[in-house]
């Protein structure tokens, strides 16, 4: 089955209920929740810059065994040139990455890297000692322009198909001088490369060539300003 069909499959599903795994997508801060594209249509978020930096934190509205299996979350092998996982505080005495488990998710948790040819990212345990709560934290960055899905599988729920598919769409970074922000200073440079023509890749006239057109002109501004004071992390 196809990626567009796994996903019309996803989307036709429930959201999870209430006493049950879930998942969050939110800002580097870990609080401000990233909006979706559609309201009505759950897991599609708002395009994002390259070089984004997010949160996905797993919570549970009860405490409690997370079952045998556990669960994980992975970026499907082809999508892994344009986003990456990444686990905090890897802790060599438990193998795992100690800072992306809360204490909510009790003292035996454990978060694993995983990598096979289908998938790479993380396997999640919860413990008998859970309670109610975040229990996992696992960052995301938008590595290159495209988009780049990020599974979510309950093992005690399904072997077969994740709990859910975050869709994630990159556009070109306007944060030109890497300082996380856009601003005055990316503006200066953006305006350093005004009516410029001739624009080719990789570099796109400094990255001003947002549509890459070849030329930087108003629809490169326009494009420029949707993105005014957002940050990347």
């Amino acid at each position: 089955m196809n990626k567009v069909m796994i996903l019309a499959a996803f989307l036709s599903m429930p959201l999870i209920a209430a006493g049950e795994i879930s998942t969050r997508v939110c800002l580097a801060d870990g609080n401000t929740p990233l909006e979706l594209a559609d309201p009505n249509v759950p897991f599609v978020y708002r395009d994002i810059m390259v070089g984004t930096k997010l949160t996905i934190i797993v919570s549970s509205d009860t405490g409690g065994h997370w079952g045998q299996d556990g669960g994980g979350l992975y970026v499907p092998a082809s999508d892994i040139s344009r986003g990456v996982l990444s686990g905090r505080d890897y802790n060599a005495t438990t193998d795992d990455w100690a800072g992306s488990r809360f204490d909510a998710a009790g003292k035996g948790a454990r978060v694993y890297s995983w990598q096979d040819e289908d998938v790479i990212g993380f396997d999640l345990y919860g413990h008998s000692s859970a309670t109610r709560g975040d229990w996992f934290i696992i960052d995301y960055e938008a590595l290159t322009v495209g988009q780049c899905y990020v599974e979510f599988w309950d093992y005690n729920m399904s072997w077969d198909w994740p709990i859910c598919c975050h869709q994630f769409s990159h556009v070109p970074t306007r944060d030109f001088d890497d300082s996380t922000k856009v601003d005055f200073a990316d503006l200066a440079i953006f305006a350093s490369q005004w009516l410029e023509a001739g624009c080719i890749d990789p570099n796109w006239c400094e990255g001003s060539d947002l549509d890459t057109n070849g030329t930087v002109d108003s629809n490169d501004l326009a494009l420029f300003a949707e993105y005014w004071l957002e940050r990347t992390q």
